[in-house]
């Protein structure tokens, strides 16, 4: 038996049963660090399959069971946590905690795979898996996985880099392009409602990405990002989005901001009335020495108001 892991953000179902969640365990037509490429119709969709205890321990009991489900992109799990057992408890409890640091790990059995060249390396092509589990665990080496959602929690989308421009920013005409489908609008924002659908717009916030008159998400806009760090800030009436994932959203924007060598703005507090303030500066809502970044966000936000 082979494993293969990948980082997972955490998202948790606010409806259906306490411990169904949903995890994307595999991205499809890309290179993993082991050097593979899983492709589309490896695993079978509606195949039922094990939740193992905490990293991969075989020998213990499972603590859930799901099914699996895949499409062109990427393959997932809809499962449930045995919430009438201890460990099944103590699972969902770390799962739901850890949120974006968490990662997911499958095991699985070469029913069909080749070797063969993809984007110019050398890769083996694995064609049909058999899957008899999937388990949380602590570390691994798989592409942009994330635990779609797991009752209880809403969360920001995970950080990830990208190839980012500096073009002109209009967020609402990325979004009349972007498509109602789960892997574009999770490519192009920042947070999605667990509690919503996630084929629908409305259920994300935070779009930052060019989007292709096709509707292909493309790269990171800086300014779509600085606006939306000044948006987390109080900026145009503020976010609706809960306190807690603030952060998660900031660190997902800020990494673009740095893959382009820029300083991110800081993210302020929110006080227990909800009126922002400047993390570590007191009461007051403006920093007395803003950074040009910061400068760079109130301007952008003011060039949108400008064109609209």
């Amino acid at each position: 038996m082979k494993t293969k892991t990948f980082r997972a953000a955490m998202e948790i179902k606010a409806d259906g049963q306490p411990g169904e969640f949903r995890a994307v365990f595999s991205t499809l037509n890309v290179i993993d660090k082991d050097g593979d490429v899983t492709l589309p119709r490896a695993f079978k969709d509606g195949a039922p399959v094990r939740i193992s205890y905490w990293g991969h321990r075989w020998q213990d009991l499972p603590v859930g069971r799901g099914v699996i489900h895949a499409d062109d992109k990427q393959a997932w799990v809809d499962g449930q946590f045995f919430m009438d057992t201890q460990a099944g408890k103590e699972t969902y409890q770390t799962v739901k905690n850890l949120g974006d640091l968490q990662e997911w790990s499958y095991g699985y059995e070469i029913l069909q795979s080749s070797q063969g060249q993809f984007e110019d390396q050398d890769v083996r092509f694995l064609k049909e898996l058999e899957v008899p589990e999937v388990s949380p665990v602590m570390l691994g080496a798989g592409i942009d996985t994330h635990t779609e959602s797991i009752k209880g929690v809403k969360a920001a989308l995970p950080s990830h880099s990208t190839d980012t421009t500096d073009a002109a920013w209009d967020g609402p005409a990325m979004d009349a392009r972007c498509p109602s489908e789960r892997a574009a609008l999770r490519a192009t924002h920042a947070w999605v409602n667990p509690d919503g659908d996630p084929e629908v717009k409305s259920s994300y916030k935070f779009i930052h990405h060019m989007v292709a008159g096709d509707g292909t998400p493309g790269a990171a806009n800086v300014r779509g990002c600085s606006t939306g760090i000044g948006v987390l800030n109080g900026g145009r009436g503020g976010t609706t989005i809960p306190d807690a994932d603030r952060q998660g959203v900031w660190n997902h924007l800020a990494r673009h901001l740095r893959d382009a060598d820029m300083t991110p703005p800081d993210l302020k507090s929110v006080d227990d009335h909800g009126q922002d303030r400047g993390a570590g500066r007191g009461a007051s809502d403006t920093p007395r020495n803003p950074t040009p970044s910061m400068v760079a966000s109130q301007l952008d936000l003011l060039r949108i108001e400008v064109q609209k």
